[in-house]
């Protein structure tokens, strides 16, 4: 007995071994729980992802799905990425980039490691759902009333699988989710099972609600098409005369207009005290929904209210933000007024339950007023956007974000503006049907909350204190989120209207913040919780991604940037500004990745005045490649939050990559951390047909660089060095000549400039060999044509004497995959051939991806060429002809050696002639810029002409 003892306990060890994966990081009192990194060089998403992803140690199996993407006034593109591990969903596992210039600024984000957990489930989805039953208390469930739950679109859930971080203690566990909908009690939660013992890991409550007496539900809509569109006249309960948009059906007015969310509308619809969602319309004989009509016995009044509610949210997010309906996808906003819980008490309480609102009549008001609509219609945004989870800090910076939506509702509906004069009515929520309201944005302590983190009505939640998330009867509003959303709306009113005081932190602050007015407020509070903000966020990170987008919208000593920072200062969430009166910042430095043959090379740089007092004089210092500083001097009037360009003359240089680097200075410079950057410049060179580049001198040097346009770490030329696979007798270039290639990685190795124009049947011949790992790391050729501004794959699928592979990516593996590419091993040197098209602007590359891990020897390259037979089209050829550019926009140079005269004409692919002139000419070479630019897009013949020769080339318009 005792020895079968001890065999049980080693193997429940061995299973929760099995069952746990990867210890992460757990929450912890005022610091941010998100992870972000920002760069002051140039780097591309995959590279950036590639970083953060070392932040949080992800191995192998991590991908990445784009979720959502936006673009902010200033060209800023924040994009959210799911995190997948081996094709399971990581429950609250995103990232976000923000690009400007396709270069990312900074990426943020929560991930989570699952390496080591065991994936496959030891119950099964039914036995799941039995878990999850008993979890949620409920005694009837609405997929057992069929008409309703086709209502709703909704049908008994099947569970999905999902790997779940438990937040508190770090760990990570699979799970199975269910959306679990309750009509006793009402309710719908997404409900987390362990999909190894059963336990219950977390509820997510859909509902929210208005007043923390009950729970409700989540839904989508389906409506019919009405016919006629009416502005009638509304005597709403709460908000005095209003106009709404209704529908003429069948002789009658009813609740329903199709005009807004691209012509899915708003509609109203009555629940007659009773637990269904019934498409029983509110209706009126004339348009004219008078007092004497619907403020009668059932409160009908309260339906025009929700109406016109729904109405201005829907105006004011489209309006204010371009934002179309809740999901910006233009959905039905779709409200259910007398909805009660049981047919002999009024519910008291409002609710979205995830596609429709549901109304209770309350114990004497029907809780339809607008900015319990705003608020309500708030969770839907935010389920859209940061997907906020519904406990600790997060559930209340959720509560905050809605009250803050019910406000600015609110005073949009009521002046058709945020920027008039605002009532202190506004700064209640729900003060229409209950005296006082039930929260006080300006004064949440009036209500029993805290308007200062930490301080007096603070609930501890599990970010700070040991709080376990629960919502059920007598829980804790899973650890306060009502309660401590008062940080949030103390935030946001002091931000809006400005405040001098002295707050209740554990050590008090004093504080005087000018407000910058609702309009902005509420700009630089949406795009925080659209652009930023991932599920488990705290008020550290809320504030941080408030910084950062002020700092976007206006710059860091802007009045606006000031105003945020000291909003959260006055309620004890992070420092108080801190003002530099000089201060010059580098902005940006334009690189120079252009592969193509003859660029100019011209950087500009740009620096800002990030300081408090005007700049009159900045020195720029310049270097290349670790050279002599040479300097530039600005002079002028930079005013505060102003920019300026300035371009640096750059000297001839080497073919190769090149690393300038940039500084600026201003005498008295208080922060100097944001004085240099650095960038990289790339010199290419041309090449004839049929010349062999057999890399054995510096004369054969190729360029490469990374992804992100930096210096090349990868592929090197020389002499091979020990390799567990690959040898070859003479120098190559390889994806180093030592030692196996690096991982995360995603490098260019690029061809020299081509005219291929006048030659025939061209192609791309090398030797190469290669060991690279299976599925995981990969080699494929891309070529370009338009001197490297686009770029398309050279061929695609396994094709003989080329690619090896024509998988694509999926979640497991071969996420680099693209249709065609060389992965696995083929250690022997072998010839590789492949057709090209004609053109004059010829540039190939080598792209080498490589995943986390597992890293081989890599890829040797020999005796590169492009071969094919030059077709003669002169009679006489000229040493030199050249256009340039080509393509064009139509302003070509022509250069031609002759110290004659020249005759020019143009004909169009048809043969007629475009252009026929003659220039004179007494120079040892003619050069003579024409302009085609009022010529149509297409291909184009030009043709000189010059003592007894002549010669033809393709001209491009593009």
């Amino acid at each position: 007995m005792k020895i079968q003892k001890i065999i049980y306990i080693i193997c429940a060890i061995l299973l929760t071994i099995n069952n746990f994966g990867q210890k992460n990081n757990s929450l912890k009192e005022d610091v941010q729980y998100q992870k972000s990194l920002k760069f002051n060089s140039d780097i591309d998403s995959k590279m950036a992802i590639n970083l953060f992803s070392k932040e949080y140690k992800l191995g192998k199996g991590n991908t990445f799905v784009e979720k959502t993407a936006s673009i902010d006034k200033n060209g800023i593109s924040h994009t959210r990425q799911q995190q997948f591990y081996k094709g399971i969903k990581v429950e609250f596992g995103m990232l976000i980039t923000h690009i400007q210039d396709e270069n990312v600024l900074s990426i943020n984000g929560e991930l989570y490691n699952a390496e080591g957990l065991n994936l496959i489930p030891s119950i099964d989805k039914s036995k799941g759902l039995d878990f999850a039953i008993i979890a949620s208390k409920g005694t009837k469930f609405l997929w057992e009333f069929p008409e309703d739950a086709l209502a709703m679109d909704y049908k008994k859930p099947e569970g999905e699988l999902v790997i779940f971080p438990l937040l508190k203690t770090g760990d990570i566990r699979l799970a199975y989710k269910f959306d679990i909908y309750t009509l006793e009690p009402i309710a719908r939660d997404e409900i987390y099972i362990d999909a190894h013992s059963g336990e219950i890991l977390y509820k997510n409550p859909i509902i929210k609600h208005a007043n923390l007496l009950i729970s409700d539900e989540k839904i989508k809509t389906k409506t019919k098409k009405l016919e006629y569109l009416i502005t009638g006249n509304a005597a709403t309960r709460y908000s005095g005369a209003q106009s709404i948009e209704t529908s003429f059906v069948a002789g009658q007015y009813v609740l329903n207009e199709a005009s807004r969310g691209t012509g899915n509308g708003i509609v109203t619809y009555n629940s007659a005290r009773t637990v269904s969602y019934p498409s029983t319309n509110f209706i009126d004989t004339d348009n004219n929904w008078t007092a004497a009509e619907f403020a009668n016995a059932n409160k009908d009044n309260a339906a025009l209210d929700a109406h016109w509610g729904a109405e201005k949210t829907y105006d004011f997010w489209l309006n204010t933000f371009a934002r179309n309906s809740y999901d910006n996808l233009g959905a039905k906003i779709k409200s259910y007024v007398h909805y009660r819980k049981v047919a002999t008490q009024s519910l008291f309480n409002a609710f979205w339950n995830g596609s429709v609102m549901s109304y209770g009549d309350g114990t004497t008001n029907p809780l339809t007023s607008i900015d319990v609509c705003g608020h309500e219609i708030g969770h839907a945004v935010c389920t859209y956007t940061a997907g906020l989870a519904y406990q600790n800090q997060s559930g209340g910076i959720n509560e905050g974000y809605s009250d803050i939506w019910g406000a600015c509702i609110e005073q949009y509906g009521r002046t058709g503006s945020l920027s008039g004069t605002i009532s202190p009515a506004v700064w209640q929520i729900g003060e229409d049907f209950s005296s006082g309201g039930l929260r006080s944005m300006s004064n949440p302590n009036l209500k029993g909350d805290p308007s200062t983190y930490l301080g007096t009505n603070w609930v501890a939640t599990g970010d700070e204190a040991s709080c376990i998330p629960n919502g059920s009867t007598g829980g804790n509003d899973y650890c306060g989120v009502h309660t401590n959303s008062g940080v949030l709306n103390k935030w946001f009113y002091i931000l809006t209207v400005g405040e001098i005081g002295t707050n209740n932190a554990p050590v008090p602050d004093s504080y005087n913040v000018t407000g910058i007015g609702m309009l902005k407020a509420a700009e630089i509070a949406y795009l925080t919780e659209r652009d930023y903000l991932t599920a488990n966020s705290t008020y550290a990170d809320a504030r941080a991604a408030s910084l950062d987008v002020a700092g976007n919208l206006y710059c860091s000593t802007s009045a606006e940037y000031i105003a945020v920072t000291n909003s959260w200062y006055a309620v004890n969430v992070g420092d108080q500004y801190i003002a530099y009166p000089t201060d010059v910042a580098i902005k940006s430095v334009s690189k120079s990745t252009d592969v193509a043959c003859g660029a100019v090379i011209n950087p500009t740089i740009v620096f800002r005045n990030s300081g408090s007092s005007v700049i009159n004089s900045v020195n720029v210092l310049y270097s290349i490649d670790g050279g002599t500083s040479l300097g530039v001097v600005w002079n002028g009037n930079l005013a505060i939050c102003s920019s300026q360009n300035i371009s640096i003359p750059i000297s001839a240089l080497s073919v190769g990559t090149h690393t300038l680097f940039v500084s600026v200075t201003t005498s008295g410079d208080g922060n100097v951390t944001n004085n240099s950057k650095s960038s990289i410049i790339v010199v290419n060179n041309s090449d004839v047909i049929n010349s062999i580049n057999t890399f054995e001198n510096t004369t054969d040097n190729l360029i490469s660089i990374e992804s992100n346009g930096n210096s090349n770490t990868i592929w090197e030329r020389g002499t091979l060095g020990t390799k567990t696979f690959l040898t070859s007798p003479s120098k190559v270039y390889a994806t180093k000549l030592s030692g196996n290639y690096s991982d995360k990685t995603k490098s260019y190795l690029f061809s020299r400039c081509y005219d291929l124009l006048n030659v025939t049947s061209p192609k791309v011949e090398f030797d190469m060999a290669f060991d690279l790992e299976l599925d995981y790391d990969l080699l494929y050729v891309q070529t370009s044509n338009d001197s490297g501004v686009t770029w398309s794959n050279l061929g695609t699928g396994v094709v003989p004497n080329w690619y090896n592979s024509a998988k694509l990516p999926n979640n497991v593996d071969c996420q680099n995959c693209i249709g065609g590419q060389w992965t696995g091993r083929d250690a022997v040197i072998k010839h590789y051939i492949y057709n090209l098209s004609q053109n004059s602007n010829t540039i190939l590359r080598f792209v080498m991806e490589t995943d986390d891990a597992s890293n081989n020897d890599g890829v040797i390259i020999d005796n590169f060429k492009i071969t094919g037979a030059a077709l003669s089209t002169t009679k006489s050829d000229f040493e030199i002809f050249a256009i340039y550019p080509n393509p064009s926009n139509g302003l070509v140079l022509i250069s031609l050696s002759t110290t004659n005269d020249v005759k020019i004409n143009l004909n169009d692919i048809s043969g007629r002639l475009i252009f026929n002139e003659t220039f004179k000419n007494s120079d040892l070479v003619f050069k003579k810029e024409i302009n085609f630019n009022n010529l149509s897009k297409g291909i184009y013949l030009i043709n000189v002409e010059s003592d007894g020769k002549i010669a033809s080339k393709k001209l491009i318009i593009e």
